[in-house]
């Protein structure tokens, strides 16, 4: 496991010089990234996430550090009130380049990233192609220490193998994956039931559809026998609400995004306020009939193709 602090460090402008753009290369490699995506694409991702109003962005398909840094600097703070003072992130395994972060307005004490994780180390017989030494995480699982009011509160930030080549062929990786995620939070809490843990993050498959249930999903390892509980589930009562995702080319509504709670956290907050910011998606996705941020298409510009999904919690 490799564990991405910097205060453990024997350079003393580490973190300084991974999060900041310092001179004109940096810069320059940071513009190149953004303008993969136009000004209103920025802009928009900018509001939704400001939107949720959230202390703590878990957040998926990030390049770098530099550049997470200038889109909060540039474009996250002239719509939010005040930053984030803590953004993290550890390079993953996409040979795209595209990792997961956080962004934290609260005290992080711990950060491990499983990148490295093997079949091997953890006991996961390999699927399709994979071998026993091959990493088991498609991009990673970022495992952060939160603590707030007294309490910490671990946090497995996670971006499951997509769907891309079938649905149910890419099924087996994102079951080795959640099967890999659970083991980690049996070695880490004696009694998970009763632990503060939450799993977060774009899963990339989904467990009904407009409510009713499907069994060939590859997530059953995080809520089998009830080891978790899925808080858009739990808390949004309209099956037609639970949605995160729009395939266009299904026409299907879905939820592709998670938020899945330990038995004690959500005992807890069974009444939690959960929200889904969907203004800025694009027009062509119909089912939402609310307000949209101004400048949005009918396919692009969007915030994103995923709706952020945002959690109140009570430690």
């Amino acid at each position: 496991m490799m564990r991405c602090d910097f205060r453990r460090l024997h350079i003393l402008d580490a973190a300084r010089k991974f999060t900041a753009v310092s001179d004109q290369s940096d810069a320059d490699a940071v513009d190149r990234v953004f303008n993969v995506l136009s000004e209103d694409d920025r802009t928009l991702t900018a509001q939704a996430l400001s939107a949720s109003q959230a202390d703590i962005c878990c957040l998926q398909e990030v390049e770098n550090l530099v550049t997470l840094t200038a889109f909060h600097n540039r474009y996250l703070k002239r719509w939010m009130r005040r930053g984030y003072s803590r953004r993290i992130l550890c390079e993953g395994n996409d040979t795209r380049g595209i990792d997961v972060a956080l962004l934290a307005r609260v005290n992080v004490t711990r950060v491990v990233s499983h990148a490295d994780l093997t079949h091997r180390a953890i006991g996961i017989e390999p699927v399709g192609s994979a071998h026993w030494d091959g990493r088991i995480f498609r991009r990673d699982c970022l495992e952060v220490d939160i603590e707030k009011e007294g309490r910490t509160l671990t946090l497995f930030i996670c971006h499951f193998k997509s769907m891309n080549g079938g649905r149910l062929e890419t099924r087996p990786v994102r079951h080795a994956e959640a099967l890999a995620v659970r083991k980690l939070i049996e070695a880490r809490f004696d009694d998970p039931a009763q632990a503060d843990w939450a799993v977060l993050g774009d899963f990339n498959d989904y467990l009904e559809i407009d409510g009713v249930p499907v069994e060939d999903h590859g997530l059953g390892p995080l809520i089998d026998g009830g080891f978790s509980v899925d808080a858009l589930m739990m808390l949004q009562a309209n099956p037609m609400e639970r949605w995160t995702h729009y395939y266009a080319g299904g026409k299907a509504y879905t939820a592709l995004d998670h938020i899945f709670l330990s038995p004690a956290l959500a005992a807890r907050n069974a009444r939690a306020r959960i929200r889904l910011m969907r203004a800025g998606q694009p027009l062509r996705v119909q089912r939402f009939e609310g307000h949209r941020f101004p400048g949005v298409g009918w396919v692009l510009p969007k915030a994103s193709d995923h709706c952020p999904l945002s959690l109140t919690l009570e430690l």
